[in-house]
């Protein structure tokens, strides 16, 4: 009889199920479509809930060991995953990995902490330098990861250091110096975990706080569709915005099967019902087509467009 040669996928599931449950807990061919903000995509081949520090270093360094890809999923925005789903392990951080805690004028979060809560706390605290950016839907770690960022305010400015987990599994502790990182994007998110940071805000009349966040929200509320969506598609070119390039290209309205280009704005694709991540793709490359060719300007994807094994595919004209 021949027996059953075992694959890294074997080996990774038996690695992982050597780790207390309080660390990790797995779940097999898990739907991913509902923890998505475009609500599009197939299942993940396996999806790990993280519970602790030490459950993201047993993780990344099984997934190392194994060569199985992984790739953190905070609250699902800008990501489109594909409709046969994911051939990697997604990891959510969970558990005491999403804890606020506020001292002084430091506000200490784990990187699975839904960002909207972390804002939250920070206005409740009478501390500023993140009020404007309360309507991202990202965790802690996804917004340092992406250096999120709107109306006058970027969240590495208050940044007063991050823990991570590294690629070979090892936990660092990384001071802003350490950080590198610019418009929609930071070192933290190269293959790096973020299990926890300390913000540093300034203390600020609680009133006047509350009023710069609604009106942020007002102005986030009036310009982004109501249906299901992942933010901005397209990067804003130097000296110029996507948005404006893409209206007075014609993107307005367009449509796909289910995918549509809002008619609030041209950057933005929403799931106008039932739509399919190759209805989405086939919108994005017609998108940048009509730029390119109006323009002359080949837009770079802010979305980030997954393969079957958790790439990012960042060419828009090879979707």
């Amino acid at each position: 009889m021949t027996v059953p040669t075992p694959t890294r996928w074997d080996e990774l599931l038996r690695r992982l199920a050597a780790v207390p449950p309080e660390d990790i807990v797995c779940e097999c061919d898990a739907p991913l479509a509902s923890r998505t903000t475009l609500r599009i995509g197939g299942p993940a081949r396996v999806r790990a809930s993280v519970l602790s520090r030490d459950g993201v270093a047993a993780l990344v360094s099984a997934a190392r060991d194994t060569a199985v890809p992984w790739i953190v999923l905070g609250r699902g925005a800008n990501v489109l995953v594909p409709d046969e789903g994911l051939d990697a392990v997604v990891v959510q951080l969970e558990g005491a990995l999403t804890g606020i805690g506020v001292e002084g004028r430091r506000l200490r979060a784990g990187g699975g902490a839904s960002w909207s809560r972390v804002v939250r706390a920070s206005i409740d605290a009478g501390l500023a330098g993140i009020e404007c950016l309360g309507g991202i839907p990202s965790s802690l770690g996804g917004a340092l990861a992406m250096n999120a960022g709107a109306y006058g305010q970027e969240v590495l400015d208050v940044l007063a250091w991050a823990e991570v987990v590294e690629p070979d599994g090892s936990v660092r502790r990384l001071d802003r110096g350490e950080v590198e990182g610019g418009y929609r994007w930071s070192v933290l998110g190269r293959g790096r975990i973020v299990t926890g940071a300390e913000l540093e805000l300034l203390p600020d009349d609680v009133a006047a706080i509350r009023d710069r966040a609604r009106q942020a929200r007002d102005r986030r509320l009036e310009a982004m569709p109501s249906e299901p969506s992942a933010g901005s598609v397209f990067r804003n070119p130097a000296g110029d915005h996507a948005g404006r390039l893409l209206e007075a290209a014609g993107c307005k309205g367009l449509q796909r099967g289910g995918a549509r280009v809002s008619e609030r704005h041209a950057n933005v694709v929403v799931n106008a019902g039932e739509a399919s991540a190759a209805d989405v793709r086939a919108l994005i490359g017609e998108m940048a087509r009509r730029v390119r060719d109006a323009f002359g300007i080949r837009l770079e994807l802010e979305l980030k467009v997954l393969d079957r094994q958790a790439r990012v595919r960042t060419d828009p004209g090879s979707l």
